[in-house]
Parts: C-alpha cells; sequence; structure tokens
C-alpha cells in the first residue's frame, strides 16, 4: 500500500514592529512608499505569490495599527493573520511571532524582514 504525503504547511513570519530610522523620512522603512504601494505592501504581496506558503504572520508596532491596516487594504484576499504586537528587539517579535503560531502547527516557519520586498 503507497501513502500519499500530507503536503507540509509553511506560515511565513514578517517582521515589521522596527521603527527604521535610519532610512529617514517620517515613518518607518516598512511603511515608506515603493511604486504606488508601501513597502510592507510589497513584501507581503511578494511572499504570497508563493504557492507552498501556507499563511502569513507580520509582527507590528503597537503604534502601528493604522499604517498597517493601510499597508494591506489594497492586497486583498490574503493568508493573513490577525497582526501581532512585536517586542522591543527583533528577537523579542520573532518569539511572539513564533508564539502566536503555536496553535497553527506549521511544518515549517520563514522569517522575512518587512522591509526587503523582493525575497
Amino acid at each position: 500500500m503507497t501513502q500519499t504525503a500530507l503536503p507540509l504547511s509553511t506560515y511565513a513570519l514578517v517582521v515589521a514592529a522596527g521603527r527604521g530610522t535610519r532610512a529617514g523620512g517620517d515613518r518607518p522603512k516598512q511603511y515608506q512608499p515603493l511604486g504606488q504601494a508601501v513597502v510592507l505592501t510589497q513584501t507581503l504581496r511578494s511572499l504570497a505569490a508563493c504557492p507552498s506558503i501556507t499563511a502569513l504572520c507580520v509582527m507590528i508596532h503597537g503604534e502601528d495599527k493604522v499604517q498597517y491596516a493601510d499597508a494591506i487594504a489594497p492586497l486583498g484576499a490574503l493568508p493573513l493573520l490577525p497582526p501581532v504586537t512585536g517586542g522591543e528587539t527583533r528577537a523579542a517579535s520573532v518569539r511572539a511571532g513564533l508564539e502566536a503560531l503555536e496553535p497553527y502547527a506549521p511544518d515549517r516557519v520563514l522569517i522575512h524582514d518587512a522591509a526587503r520586498p523582493f525575497p
């Protein structure tokens, strides 16, 4: 008897909780314009285009809820989980994201920086 392998679940954690002050401007770099969208919008669009990614989970700064909502508005229906408030450091943000994914029991987790829009 041949067993059929079940597809692996792959979740992408997108770390967007940083302040991005070195980039200059009046907002964190993940919310700065890039063409017709902001950097985070393009990052999520790029990751969602990968058919092996089951869902996306974004860690955001607690003060960025409105900017985050604006960034995801043009994306339509994506496999996007509710945002998670990040921590004081990148490591703390990643930990918060991993803890948020625990109920989903992913087989694999990819960790990507929101300010890198072309993975």
